[in-house]
């Protein structure tokens, strides 16, 4: 099958990226990339991208790395067979205060287990134990999380994309299981358009 070799327009069109944070992960949920060969020869990278990286610089980092091995196998070309950049909940933050801040409170004097009426000037569900959903009963009395709790906590944003690619070298090339012909990207093109320079 003959192919013609692709760069993608956003590739072409946007400033080769800055190298901060580009690096191998150590771990599964660190930053940076991984990658995986399957049985049938191709090459599964995953990038994860730091908190607060826009999914198009994960993106692009995952496509240097794919760029990267397909020349460290000796090959010109790559073929993306599956891409996928989602968000991800980043880890950190296990604890209440990293959470909600330091202003969080479950009110004063009232506890959620003696169901303790609410306190003179106090509005409902801010330090109203008697209060479905108010802070003293959630997590700690067994009801419901406090709503101040789920207004304010958002969980840290971080990009992770997947690629999965098949190498190859020369004109022909085949692609077992797929029914539409992928798109294929030279490889030293790939590395000059992100990094700013030839490999």
């Amino acid at each position: 099958m003959k192919y013609a070799v692709v760069i993608v327009a956003a590739l072409i069109c946007t400033p080769a990226v800055a190298q901060k944070g580009y690096k191998a992960a150590k771990a599964a949920s660190d930053v940076g990339y991984q990658s995986s060969i399957g049985a049938d020869g191709r090459v599964t990278i995953v990038y994860t991208g730091a908190k607060g990286a826009k999914p198009d610089d994960v993106a692009k980092f995952a496509m240097l790395r794919a760029a990267e091995l397909t020349q460290d196998a000796g090959k010109e070309w790559f073929a993306v067979i599956k891409a996928e950049t989602r968000d991800l909940a980043a880890g950190g933050g296990s604890d209440l205060r990293d959470k909600t801040g330091p202003s969080f409170s479950t009110g004063t004097g009232a506890s959620a287990s003696m169901g303790s009426a609410s306190q003179a000037g106090s509005p409902p569900g801010v330090a109203d134990a008697a209060v479905p959903n108010g802070p003293t009963t959630g997590g700690f009395g067994g009801g419901d999380v406090p709503y101040q709790v789920l207004e304010r906590w958002r969980p840290s944003q971080s990009a992770q994309t997947t690629v999965v690619i098949q190498m190859g070298s020369g004109d022909q090339a085949t692609f077992p299981g797929l029914n539409v012909q992928p798109t294929i990207y030279a490889a030293a093109d790939v590395i000059e358009q992100i990094r700013g320079k030839r490999k």
